[in-house]
């Protein structure tokens, strides 16, 4: 298990330092970084295949970070490494708690209905 040093920040709600994503050899987000407070409104621009989702995506774990931090409202989310290499969540019940504490709302969410 990798135990990363902590980051935490406790005046912000989400941190996220030095996140990169990569679908095989596609590396789409590349040490992306952000801080966000309770009450904090933060928009996310792109172009279309820039990475916004997939970002979201790994905050929540619905994707696996490559590598990464990401500290939820001041707990580090704790990451492993399997026997190939890739990351995982070392927590699952860890992820089930901050997922709770978490709200997304994808683009065209409840588009065309009355």
């Amino acid at each position: 298990m990798i135990t990363p040093a902590p980051f935490a920040d406790p005046n912000a709600s989400l941190v996220v330092r030095d996140l990169y994503k990569s679908f095989g050899s596609v590396e789409v987000l590349k040490g992306v970084s952000l801080r966000a407070c309770e009450g904090d409104v933060i928009s996310l621009l792109g172009s279309s295949g820039s990475g916004k989702s997939t970002f979201l995506r790994c905050i929540n774990l619905l994707e696996t970070p490559t590598s990464g931090l990401i500290s939820v409202h001041d707990e580090d989310i704790i990451m492993a490494k399997d026997r190939h290499g890739m990351s995982h969540p070392a927590d699952a019940r860890q992820v089930e708690r901050i997922r709770a504490r978490l709200a997304m709302v994808f683009q065209s969410f409840n588009c065309g209905r009355a």
